[in-house]
């Protein structure tokens, strides 16, 4: 399995959070700690949606075949 990269920075008065390797995968937090925990959760979704639309484009493909 490939990791993932991590990368937060201070951003005023707030932290930054994203993964690069995920175009459009950001966050933020008050504290550090906030910033790791919002990003976990947006990871999540991001990770989600990428498999709700691999489901959608099989069930799409199975369905032309089959016309």
């Amino acid at each position: 399995m490939n990791n993932l990269t991590i990368k937060i920075e201070k951003d005023g008065l707030e932290y930054h959070a994203w993964c690069p390797e995920l175009k459009g995968c950001h966050t933020h937090g008050k504290t550090i700690d906030e910033a790791k925990l919002n990003l976990k959760d947006a990871l999540n979704l991001y990770l989600d949606v990428l498999i709700d639309q691999e489901i959608h484009r099989e069930i799409v493909e199975q369905e032309l075949e089959t016309s």
